[in-house]
């Protein structure tokens, strides 16, 4: 990590990839929309939107004398630790969907918020496709690599706080979502995102959590009705479900923190 890049300057490099995406991703679906069914249109601006993220820091970063994975944290992990995060990532996500619930009874979302997220409910293969391609695959490497691999880790070494470093990162990556009625879970798994990152020192624990929350969430979007009789419970994640993925969150950070230990020793040189 290049140690003259300011704290000002990383957060400016990342709102400018924000802009830019989207001002990218709106041109090119501006001259396609007349020819493309509104669904194409839909999964396009999100798959655009986040390919395109990643541009102007990595034309910020090039040819400044770094490596790149070092840069991002393209840190390889175990194949234990890849384990214990898919289970602990089942078991955050469908807790952190009761939280979504329990916000929506304090807080509940207008109508027109209620239609965005129809809006990824696709009846077109191809449409449903670049929606997951985009919002679940590219979504998560992408935006581990910037948030949690480029920013925490700069804030992380000029503060030299771990702590305040990983809560910033994930109130920026909150506040940067512009969805107030999802603010707070985004934000407690911004948390959860950051520590896996510092503790492994690595971004890919984090885009599998952040894959499989992406997923899930997608999935119930489009068939979650099929769930619903066995899944939710007085519009609430179902009890039974929600201790199961209680469970699991225990279960899988006793393997994660074995897991990571274990990598940590065999990296450690020989006396």
């Amino acid at each position: 990590m290049n140690p003259q890049i300011k704290v000002g300057t990383a957060f400016g490099i990342v709102i400018l990839s924000l802009l830019a995406s989207g001002f990218i991703a709106a041109m090119l679906l501006l001259g396609l929309q007349p020819f493309v069914n509104p669904e194409l249109v839909t999964s396009l601006s999100i798959f655009l939107g986040e390919a395109f993220l990643f541009l102007p820091v990595f034309i910020f970063l090039y040819g400044k004398q770094v490596n790149i994975r070092e840069v991002f944290r393209l840190k390889p992990i175990s194949s234990s630790v890849i384990q214990a995060t898919i289970i602990l990532s089942f078991g955050i996500t469908f807790v952190v969907d009761e939280l979504d619930r329990l916000i929506g009874i304090i807080l509940p979302p207008p109508d027109f918020y209620l239609d965005l997220i129809g809006n990824v409910r696709m009846e077109n293969p191809l449409a449903l496709f670049i929606l997951f391609l985009g919002g679940v695959a590219v979504a998560a490497i992408v935006e581990e690599m910037i948030f949690r691999g480029f920013l925490q880790q700069l804030l992380e070494k000029i503060w030299k706080d771990v702590t305040k470093a990983v809560l910033v990162t994930a109130l920026f990556f909150a506040v940067i979502h512009f969805n107030l009625w999802w603010t707070i879970q985004i934000y407690f798994l911004g948390v959860l995102l950051g520590y896996f990152a510092w503790r492994t020192n690595s971004v890919f624990p984090g885009m599998i959590l952040h894959a499989i929350n992406n997923a899930l969430a997608m999935i119930f979007a489009n068939w979650g009705y099929m769930a619903e009789p066995w899944y939710s419970w007085n519009g609430h994640v179902h009890p039974i479900i929600l201790l199961l993925a209680i469970g699991l969150i225990f279960y899988g950070y006793s393997r994660f923190d074995s897991a990571v230990k274990q990598s940590s020793r065999q990296l450690e040189p020989l006396s």
